[in-house]
């Protein structure tokens, strides 16, 4: 028999050990993670039980009277075994419960379908459930299962010679890379910050030394451009990539990107995440687009569904 409670911190070391267990789970929803930006959620996330055996988590939160998938991670879907075969009913408690507490809705934001090998046969099941789909953003990934081909037009600097005097440094001091790149880049471009300011991003790699990876190009010991990375094992997601007016010059984020991509697919990794391409407005990005696809990359979707329960 299945039955729900509300995770607290009692529950902390079986949150995490189920996690590293679950499809599509990663470090981004261990509790760590989860709990750096704390303050600015109301965390409800959930825990269901089989008896005593704990076969799903549910990050989230609530607004309002909405209970959603955690909107402090990039994506936070209900979280199974990997050999689970009880996801619809999973599911059907997860709604009956949302009822009992009378939310308004559900919201999910589901990974892109390569980060679970079960998303077919979930995402079924959730239609047919009556999620419909709220909002439906672009991904780009590098798909290793199929022949990588990048165009000439972004490999001309191997051809030409103008990659040989850029320098690839990994480990880099992520501090280096958001005062001299990345938040300078955001703000006269976008007038933005990242998500993560630099005391969060190096608390995270603090707590997660070996998934929190940076990575960054020197071009006569200036540096030019640089990405962050996080090591989801068989998926690398390119998490921050930014450059200045050198970097660009010099085409050094496409050296950057082939690069950390060659290296990706040596290491015997599935897929590289190069993230979504669309503005805040929902629009396609067409510029970001044409840059990824350029890289080999190919798209796909990901959605976030919506349960409206006031009927």
């Amino acid at each position: 028999m299945l039955n729900i409670t509300r995770y607290t911190s009692v529950y902390k070391n079986q949150w995490d050990d189920f996690i590293r267990k679950s499809a599509s789970g990663c470090f981004l929803h261990e509790r760590d993670f989860m709990e750096y930006h704390a303050d600015r959620f109301v965390d409800h996330s959930l825990m269901i039980w089989n008896e005593d055996e704990l076969v799903a988590c549910f990050p989230a939160h609530i607004s309002n009277k909405v209970l959603k998938s955690h909107r402090g991670l990039t994506y936070a879907s209900l979280l199974v075994d990997r050999e689970e075969s009880q996801f619809d009913q999973i599911l059907a408690e997860l709604i009956h419960y949302v009822r009992q507490q009378q939310f308004d809705s559900l919201e999910l934001k589901l990974p892109p379908p390569f980060y679970n090998a079960n998303f077919d046969w979930e995402w079924s099941i959730l239609k047919n459930s009556g999620f419909k789909t709220s909002l439906e953003s672009v991904d780009l990934v590098v798909d290793f299962t199929h022949d990588w081909q990048p165009s000439r037009k972004k490999t001309i600097g191997y051809r030409n010679g103008k990659f040989e005097k850029l320098k690839l440094v990994k480990y880099l001091s992520l501090k280096d890379f958001w005062s001299d790149l990345l938040e300078p880049q955001l703000m006269s471009r976008h007038q933005a910050k990242p998500t993560h300011n630099i005391e969060e991003i190096q608390l995270l790699q603090d707590y997660f030394n070996s998934k929190i990876l940076q990575y960054g190009v020197v071009y006569n010991r200036e540096l030019v451009a640089g990405i962050t990375l996080f090591d989801f094992d068989h998926i690398l997601k390119i998490q921050y990539a930014a450059g200045n007016k050198k970097g660009f010059e010099l085409n050094a984020m496409d050296f950057l990107y082939l690069e950390i991509i060659k290296e990706a697919k040596e290491q015997g990794r599935k897929y590289v995440d190069l993230g979504t391409v669309n503005h805040p407005d929902g629009s396609l990005n067409e510029g970001l687009l044409r840059f990824k696809k350029q890289l080999g990359a190919v798209t796909t979707p990901v959605h976030e569904l919506t349960l409206d329960l006031r009927s």
